[in-house]
């Protein structure tokens, strides 16, 4: 038996079905039809395309920048809404294709208007995307009353009373809703010239991959906690913990784009694997076990916790003592030792350590 007929990891947003959590949210991995085939030959349980603008536009160069482990993002280059009309008609794919409709470059009756046109043109689902949120409001309950497949949005980051806003989608219509949009604006800049790296105005970008993950982790979780349609948590994530998490926090199902790009497309094949192995060695049959696992632990804090040291994993590399900002924690016969006296518990021993010799 093949390891994937073991275990369940599908999902289903509003009757559309997805073999897979994975999702290749929007971005330069999917702004036209080839691009979006070969993305497809992945395991992928859905795949949106880059936003969709009404008019052509181009991104001055260098649009994209890796800035240490995350991406600074600042492309807005597309082929406009008449040309991908002709591209999605060419697309033929074994998964469902949500189309996704950048609501800030156009108002929200003429968003709806394009929602109504693109389910006619292979969509499954179409998605509205903006940094103001009031539009995307706007959107969903003008499109709801012409668009008959599922409609979904994605948030962008720090939304204020963010519970009401969803409660406010959810009444308009929506059927599922995705965070994060990347962070900004963001830039870089070159020590040598002392110019910005990248080739726009002003330099600045958007932040994304593995640096804003905690921060849409959070945002997921309070998300969770407001709404009864699925969501999709996107922002930052590079490996299967991280779709854990998310999936813990109580997404159904997990968008991935920065970390595509930096580290290509084959990241979604070994994240796939990894959830399995995962689930597998765990005993876990369908994600439905975990999901919303960490919406449900007791709402309490904790003092006084003191960390142990496993001595039979130990290494004594000491990274624990070199972070100990108390100096309670020493190498002694390379073997990390903690003084409980000096110790307060602050916890970053217990996620520095490489070897998870740090106990609980």
């Amino acid at each position: 038996m093949d390891m994937i007929d073991k275990v369940n990891i599908g999902i289903e947003i509003a009757g559309v079905k997805l073999n897979s959590p994975l999702i290749l949210s929007e971005g330069p991995l999917s702004g036209n039809a080839e691009l979006i085939k070969r993305a497809a030959e992945h395991k992928l349980g859905a795949i949106v395309t880059k936003s969709i603008r009404n008019e052509p536009a181009a991104s001055p160069s260098r649009y994209m920048i890796r800035v240490k482990k995350g991406l600074i993002n600042a492309d807005w280059t597309d082929m406009g809404f008449d040309r991908w009309m002709e591209e999605l008609d060419t697309i033929d794919i074994d998964i469902p294709l949500i189309a996704n409709v950048a609501t800030n470059h156009v108002k929200p009756e003429k968003a709806a208007e394009y929602a109504a046109i693109l389910q006619h043109h292979g969509a499954s689902i179409v998605t509205f995307s903006d940094y103001e949120p009031e539009n995307l409001v706007d959107a969903v309950r003008m499109a709801r009353e012409k668009v008959d497949v599922p409609i979904m949005v994605k948030l962008p980051p720090f939304c204020k009373n963010v519970g009401k806003l969803c409660r406010e989608l959810e009444d308009a219509g929506v059927n599922c809703i995705a965070a994060m949009d990347a962070v900004g604006p963001a830039m870089d800049i070159d020590i040598e010239t002392g110019r910005p790296v990248l080739g726009n105005r002003d330099g600045y970008g958007y932040l994304s991959s593995s640096p804003i993950f905690p921060l849409t982790l959070a945002y997921i979780t309070e998300i969770c906690r407001n709404v009864t349609v699925p969501v999709v948590g996107v922002g930052g994530v590079t490996d299967y913990q991280d779709v854990i998490k998310l999936i813990m926090a109580g997404a159904s199902g997990v968008g991935i784009v920065g970390g595509a790009i930096l580290h290509g497309l084959g990241l979604f094949d070994r994240i796939h694997n990894d959830l399995i192995k995962w689930m597998i060695e765990r005993g876990i049959s369908d994600l439905s076990e975990i999901r919303g696992l960490a919406q449900k632990q007791e709402d309490s804090e904790v003092y006084g916790w003191i960390p142990g040291v496993d001595l039979m994993t130990c290494t004594g590399c000491g990274l624990c003592a070199t972070s100990c900002f108390k100096q309670a924690i020493s190498i002694v016969d390379k073997k990390a030792v903690i003084d409980h006296e000096i110790c307060v518990g602050c916890g970053v021993c217990l996620t520095t350590c490489p070897c998870k010799s740090i106990t609980i």
